[in-house]
């Protein structure tokens, strides 16, 4: 219950936030038309602005209403919401998009409007989100090849000498503060648990081979006893 209520408070945070924005770059652009028009700049502006507003609001509330409609689908399926993430903002802004856009162009220019309305904002949503994506994939791929690797640390450093609890808090700290998407966590964690498994092999044959060394020194000290 207390994370479902705090799902719901960061929809609608990201909902006051979009409608904010979308208000405040509406209306800018209207008043710079205003301007270039020789009419009133705030009668411009405000109509920007509330247009801009709806349908930010609109948009950012049928997007995150179908985001939560495909994330209930993935425990279904064995999914992570990490391994669907591209894909289900891809489809819910298209989607999005295209509601938001054929609704406007009913009420502004009514319904033969809405084909082309719902066509060009559904377009306009998913090559957005497209371009978003493709820039968040960027940046993380940029992040996570300039993280130097703990193999290449030297011995004496402190980040080797720490406890495995203070080593995990910093590593977790690190995760959340660095702008990385989940699903780079968790590739991420697939990553040290291969790791983890070569060290455990590697632990393993110097294991059997100090076993045999110590065999080995048995076996001489007991030939000297001998002789």
């Amino acid at each position: 219950m207390d994370a479902w209520n705090g799902k719901n408070k960061d929809v609608g945070k990201d909902l006051l936030k979009g409608t904010a924005i979308a208000g405040v770059l509406g209306a800018t652009a209207g008043g710079i038309v205003g301007i270039l028009k020789q009419k009133p700049v705030g009668a411009y502006a405000f109509s920007g602005g509330l247009n801009a507003s709806l349908f930010g609001m609109s948009f950012i509330a049928f997007r995150e209403s179908f985001l939560r409609l495909q994330r209930e689908k993935n425990p279904y399926y064995g999914l992570k919401d990490s391994q669907t993430m591209d894909i289900d903002h891809l489809w819910s802004s298209t989607v999005a998009g295209a509601f938001t856009g054929g609704i406007l162009a009913a009420l502004a220019r009514g319904a033969k409007a809405v084909p082309s309305g719902t066509f060009m904002f559904g377009v306009m949503a998913m090559g957005g989100q497209w371009a978003l994506s493709k820039t968040n994939r960027y940046r993380q791929d940029r992040i996570l090849t300039s993280t130097t690797p703990i193999e290449s640390l030297p011995a004496s450093s402190p980040l080797l000498t720490k406890s495995t609890s203070k080593r995990d808090a910093v590593g977790t700290g690190i995760l959340n503060v660095l702008p990385v998407h989940r699903t780079d966590v968790d590739e991420y964690e697939v990553k040290l648990k291969h790791k983890l498994e070569l060290i455990e092999k590697e632990q393993a044959i110097l294991n059997e081979e100090a076993l045999r060394r110590k065999r080995l020194a048995v076996a001489e000290a007991v030939e000297v006893k001998v002789v």
